[in-house]
């Protein structure tokens, strides 16, 4: 049997034979699998905004749904890429230390157990739940969530983790999600305990989602308060690039955004999506849509909290970001492609914009390409 090894940052996956029981109890020297070494967890980040989550811990349950730990640590991951210093830590602990055997029959090494867990080390615990997870939480687990110094934490939950919070008492009168095969039975058992009828939702030190494609949105929506909508979006160009609508936004950002855009919006937009390299003015856009300079300005301000000038800078940065990772146009061709008179001029907006210079975001981009 050929063994496969899955990288997830911090911690260590192995597969495991496929006549293994997922409810058996294992070691990790017991495994018929290969080792990947990978980092070990890292410190914790200590200069941080007032209320920011930059510290993440996640509990791993038997069966936890791989996709959806995997779209957390992503958006985590891809953070820290962008940025030129280390925006997230994360780590991944289970009851005894040992390793998890996730959905996919791929067991991930934890970090450290529970009672090694330093609280003061973490923002927010995250419960990993999946399809084939037990319903019942563990008591060691039940206990250490009722704790009083985890209870001040951030508690967070992927799929039906939920339940475990819900068990030890954490969420009473608050709100949740959970996966819809477990809808029901949630609200069965736990009536005390808002469940909405959502994709994931994020409340006062709680937030959870209902499965995969949501964690990834759902950590998005954590760092955007304290990122900014240009740095998420750079996360989202990487990303969810499959995931786009009509206009090259991002589905997660276009979902913060009133769905429903005046058609007049909607055609200055394709104006200038369609205008990079030759850059409209708001008068000439208002013209060829048949409204005026300030009706233009009063739509962006209301629908998108912009201004247009502003969010026709932020596409052609956005176009130069695709250019810089997709193409090996040079910096002064990529420049003018996306209508700025001048390198100086777009490498200061781009840095502005992305928090990182353009030749940082190329080299980059060299270092994960196949041929790098």
């Amino acid at each position: 049997m050929h063994s496969i090894g899955l990288e997830a940052a911090k911690g260590q996956w192995y597969n495991l034979p496929m006549t293994q029981d997922p409810h058996t109890q294992f070691s990790h020297t017991h495994l018929n699998a290969q080792l990947y070494p990978l980092e070990a967890a890292h410190s914790p980040v200590i200069n941080k905004q007032q209320g920011e989550l930059r510290n993440f811990c996640f509990f791993l349950q038997e069966n936890f749904s791989m996709m959806a730990l995997t779209s957390a640590l992503d958006a985590l991951r891809t953070a820290n890429l962008l940025s030129e210093k280390e925006l997230y830590t994360f780590r991944l602990v289970s009851l005894d230390g040992g390793p998890v055997c996730s959905d996919l029959g791929f067991a991930a090494m934890a970090d450290q157990s529970l009672a090694q867990l330093k609280l003061n080390h973490i923002d927010a615990l995250v419960i990993c739940g999946g399809l084939r997870v037990e319903l019942q939480a563990p008591l060691p687990l039940i206990n250490f969530l009722r704790l009083s110094d985890v209870r001040k934490k951030t508690l967070g939950s992927l799929w039906n983790g939920l339940f475990a919070l819900a068990q030890a008492g954490v969420m009473d009168g608050r709100s949740g999600v959970v996966h819809r095969e477990n809808k029901a039975s949630f609200r069965e058992r736990y009536t005390s305990v808002s469940l909405k009828d959502k994709a994931y939702i994020i409340g006062e030190h709680c937030f959870s989602c209902a499965g995969g494609n949501s964690a990834l949105d759902m950590m998005l929506e954590l760092m955007l308060v304290h990122r900014g909508k240009p740095f998420v979006r750079g996360i989202c160009d990487i990303l969810t690039c499959d995931r786009i609508n009509d206009t090259g936004e991002s589905a997660f950002l276009s979902e913060q955004i009133d769905a429903k855009l005046p058609e007049t919006l909607k055609d200055v937009i394709a104006l200038m999506e369609n205008n990079m390299e030759e850059v409209l003015s708001a008068q000439e856009m208002a013209s060829l849509v048949g409204i005026t300079r300030r009706q233009i300005e009063r739509q962006f301000q209301r629908y998108l909290a912009s201004t247009p000038t502003r969010f026709y800078l932020e596409l052609r940065l956005k176009r130069c970001h695709q250019l810089l990772t997709q193409t090996s146009l040079s910096m002064s061709d990529i420049s003018l492609a996306c209508g700025f008179v001048s390198y100086p001029h777009f490498s200061k907006c781009y840095r502005q914009y992305f928090e990182v210079t353009p030749s940082h975001t190329r080299k980059t981009s060299e270092a994960l390409s196949p041929a790098g």
